[in-house]
């Protein structure tokens, strides 16, 4: 099989290998293609539960229960730093 790169994706798969993160390029897409199985293989075994999930939120959308983007990345930082001073 032959497959043609952009060179954005050699430049990345080359600094990955330069970093010392990965022995080859091989390596690069060995571990990529084992990242995306793992990511298929998630939304097949979760896919009822996703769209139960989805459904619910567009539920939330039409209700009109939704926080403007800013609000909810303050709020989600605010839970994080509380639970880093709990130690949870």
């Amino acid at each position: 099989m032959t497959v043609r790169l952009t060179a954005e994706q050699e430049k990345f798969i080359a600094d990955q290998v330069g970093s010392g993160h990965y022995k080859s390029a091989a390596d690069v897409i060995a571990q990529s293609l084992g990242m995306l199985r793992a990511q298929e293989e998630f939304i097949r075994s979760n896919v009822t539960e996703l769209r139960e999930k989805i459904a619910s939120g567009m539920e939330q959308i039409q209700r009109g229960e939704t926080v403007e983007g800013k609000t909810a990345i303050q709020n989600l930082r605010e839970k994080l730093h509380g639970r880093e001073r709990s130690g949870k």
